[in-house]
């Protein structure tokens, strides 16, 4: 894998936003799994059961929201960190991502 992070660069002329990307990681070691998950939906108050695509990283890889992380050809945009609740998960680190360009 190899990973990006976007990172302000001014405005443009229309006031817009600008980004330049840097490389955090490159041949990082990553997994790409589909797995169900339980989100609970604030609207019914109820848990409902979603199938996300997560990026399985190293412990010690360091990863953060709208960062662009590229596979096999494939960018995927992160989303969302899942968190760490049993000491398993301090051997590797799942982000919920989003693919940009299939």
């Amino acid at each position: 894998c190899v990973i990006d992070r976007p990172t302000g660069n001014g405005v443009d002329r229309y006031n817009q936003n600008q980004y330049d990307k840097t490389r955090v990681g490159s041949n990082v070691r990553c997994r790409l799994i589909e797995k169900d998950i339980r989100m609970l939906d604030e609207k019914s108050a109820e848990y409902t059961w979603v199938q996300v695509t997560l990026l399985i990283l190293p412990s010690n890889a360091i990863v953060q929201v709208k960062d662009e992380v590229s596979l096999d050809g494939v960018k995927y945009l992160v989303k969302k960190p899942l968190e760490r609740k049993r000491a398993n998960a301090l051997h590797h680190v799942s982000v919920v991502v989003e693919a940009l360009n299939v």
